[in-house]
């Protein structure tokens, strides 16, 4: 048995741990996950927010396990999300602890404190998997839980403008006269997002972060729609979805963030972003998919949403904590 660290620079090895992370979440009924050129330049290279790099567990030549590893930059700093995989022919036989053994030595060799498992997807109203079975049987504690929805496109979409209120649109580059607004809404996002139990620090969005994402999100070819609604009588950025995918996985859109500021909630914003952004979604796909998107049940108006756009809920997708200083 054999652990070889990956950094996404050597194309052979990369390809065969893609292999695995890939086909591990092609099990799910509706399985999500970044294509291999996507996530290739994610771990290759340098970014403001954060770093990537994973870890393959070979026996005999054969590539049968791995681990991703996000170390946040910026925000929960003192965190490290792991995602393990294990092809299924490989189970049950210590591949997985042993993985996991490899990043509670990783975590704290680099400081942190708390290693992270986030995509623990299972059944829709329980979020139990074979995943949360060995995280529970290992030591991690359930901390969240989101909804995971998804909608078939095409659909008719009904618009519904909001009066005060005026939409504007973009695609990769937000633009210049909206940055710093953007930049506020999305620290909000990072502040207001439902996290549960989860340890979590508010990423404090600058020009400089968006512009550094938009180029990461270019690199990996993919692409974005984000729509906006701004408070005529003020000038103010009131609310902000986006939404995108890539070509590498075509019949797949995500929903990426949907807020609203505080001091417009109530006023029926959310459906007012969402669907113009969906509109021109479908336009520029111009073929069918599905829109995935998660939130947390205590995100009740935003579930409400998506319910009245004709999302339907597909799994539960549950956030694991280790204290491991």
């Amino acid at each position: 048995m054999e652990i070889v660290a990956v950094d996404g620079r050597d194309p052979e090895v990369f390809d065969k741990f893609h292999a695995v992370k890939f086909g591990v979440r092609q099990e799910l009924e509706f399985p999500v996950g970044m294509g291999l050129e996507e996530s290739r330049v994610l771990m290759a290279g340098e970014h403001a927010e954060a770093r990537a790099d994973g870890l393959g567990l070979v026996v005999d030549g054969v590539w049968v396990g791995v681990a991703w590893f996000d170390w946040w930059l910026v925000g929960t700093t003192d965190t490290v999300d792991v995602e393990i995989a294990v092809l299924p022919e490989w189970r049950r036989r210590g591949l997985g602890s042993r993985l996991l053994e490899v990043a509670v030595e990783r975590a704290r060799a680099d400081g942190r404190n708390v290693l992270a498992g986030g995509i623990l997807t299972g059944d829709p109203v329980t979020g139990d998997s074979a995943g949360t079975a060995f995280a529970a049987a290992r030591g991690f504690v359930r901390k969240h839980a989101e909804l995971h929805q998804v909608l078939d496109l095409p659909i008719v979409i009904a618009e519904k403008p909001v009066a005060g209120y005026e939409i504007v649109q973009w695609r990769e580059h937000t633009p210049d006269e909206w940055i710093e607004q953007f930049a506020d809404l999305q620290t909000g996002m990072s502040q207001d997002v439902p996290a549960g139990e989860r340890i979590t620090e508010t990423v404090h969005w600058t020009p400089e972060l968006i512009r550094d994402a938009e180029r990461r999100r270019l690199a990996q070819g993919r692409f974005t729609y984000a729509t906006a609604a701004v408070h005529t009588a003020s000038g103010e950025l009131a609310a902000y979805t986006q939404m995108g995918g890539t070509p590498e996985t075509p019949d797949r859109l995500l929903q990426y963030d949907t807020y609203v500021r505080r001091s417009h909630r109530g006023n029926g914003l959310g459906i007012a972003v969402k669907a113009p952004n969906l509109r021109a979604l479908q336009a520029g796909v111009a073929r069918p998919a599905v829109l995935h998107t998660w939130n947390a049940p205590e995100n009740a108006p935003m579930i409400a949403v998506n319910d009245k756009l004709g999302f339907r809920p597909v799994a539960q997708r549950t956030s694991w904590e280790l204290p491991v200083s």
